[in-house]
């Protein structure tokens, strides 16, 4: 044994009432930057895994199958409110829970394995690899055999996290937990869309020089994506037109992206600034400025790092200005930043380079 740590549907939803002049500006605060915190634990000891597992999912008890010994590998990795599950069912393994209390899940199957047997609120499915994925609510009972060798590779996410997410796209705050069709295809369509984001949010986790700008982004569009792909009770109140709203939320919104460009906020940040629910905030941001307000985001860094690079110290590097503004790769950075103002951005640092040293040489 090893063990190792490192750091339902929506029932007359309530719209939601925001203070303006609370969140305005400089007076709401980006949230701090997501940090990544891991666990492994590999044993043959049903008593040592299932305190781990409650840990994720709570509600949840574990047992071996019936005549079988237990052994499991388990890794999580969790930023803010998303935990990635991995876990390799040696000799397979029962779960059941009454409720998962407080996550939702999606269960997915890894690579090489086989078929799991899943029920749901009394309905018999399957977790298949690329296939089929289940969602887990919270609040609704779960029973799953992994068999020997299956291979799970979940998420879970605070349930308080995605119906406040819901809630910020909406204007609705739903007063129990959404609930999801439990089957979906990951074949095509939004299921493969899902799995798609899932997947480049665990490799993006992996990278070891990961900009904090970019976590919070991804997890912002793991939660839209979890949220408006997978059908539930309340997926009409995402297809409605969304309210108009004044030119003041616009202004508002500006100004707060104006202020908190260098800092790693998300679309979550800007909404409750502006006091409006996104999609109207959304709709509001094209029709005025012609882009979305991320997309004005965008283009503030752009302009931030234009300064960046003017004013830049001798040793600095458009890589460094790039990471500094939250852009994946110097090479996109560079595509967007010649998109905007028709140089490269080493052209641009290129002309403040000389300046540099002819003060030196002054001096």
């Amino acid at each position: 044994m090893t063990r190792a740590r490192s750091n339902p549907g929506l029932d007359k939803p309530s719209t939601i009432h925001r203070d303006p002049e609370a969140a305005r500006g400089a007076g709401h605060a980006a949230a701090p930057p997501l940090s990544v915190s891991r666990i492994h634990l590999s044993t043959s000891d049903p008593d040592e895994m299932s305190p781990a597992l409650a840990r994720l999912c709570p509600g949840v008890a574990l047992r071996p199958l019936k005549g079988a010994a237990f052994k499991c590998e388990l890794g999580v990795a969790t930023v803010g409110p998303v935990s990635f599950v991995t876990t390799d069912w040696v000799l397979g393994g029962r779960l059941d829970a009454a409720t998962l209390r407080d996550r939702y899940a999606l269960g997915l199957a890894g690579e090489g394995s086989r078929d799991t047997e899943v029920e749901v609120r009394s309905q018999r499915l399957s977790m298949a690899h690329g296939k089929r994925a289940i969602l887990f609510v919270p609040e609704r009972p779960v029973k799953i055999q992994m068999p020997a060798g299956g291979k799970g590779r979940s998420l879970t996410v605070l349930r308080s996290a995605l119906e406040a997410h819901f809630a910020m796209l909406t204007g609705h705050a739903p007063r129990e937990a959404i609930l999801f069709e439990p089957d979906l295809d990951l074949t095509g369509g939004g299921g493969a869309t899902l799995q798609g984001i899932v997947r480049s949010l665990r490799e993006e986790l992996e990278r070891p020089a990961l900009s904090p700008f970019v976590r919070p982004r991804f997890c912002d569009v793991l939660l839209t994506a979890l949220v408006t792909i997978p059908r539930h009770a309340d997926s009409h109140l995402l297809e409605l037109a969304p309210p108009r709203v004044a030119p003041a939320v616009v202004r508002r919104a500006e100004e707060y992206i104006a202020i908190h460009a260098g800092e790693a906020i998300t679309l979550a940040d800007v909404v409750a600034a502006a006091g409006a629910p996104a999609r109207s905030l959304q709709a509001a941001f094209r029709a005025a400025r012609g882009v979305t307000p991320m997309g004005f985001l965008k283009i503030r860094r752009l302009e931030l790092a234009r300064h960046m690079l003017l004013a830049a110290l001798p040793a600095t590097t458009v890589a460094d200005v790039a990471g500094a503004m939250g852009f994946r790769s110097a090479g996109r950075f560079s595509v967007e930043y010649r998109k905007h103002f028709r140089e490269s951005p080493s052209e641009t640092l290129s002309r403040r380079r000389p300046a540099e040293r002819r003060r030196g040489a002054v001096r």
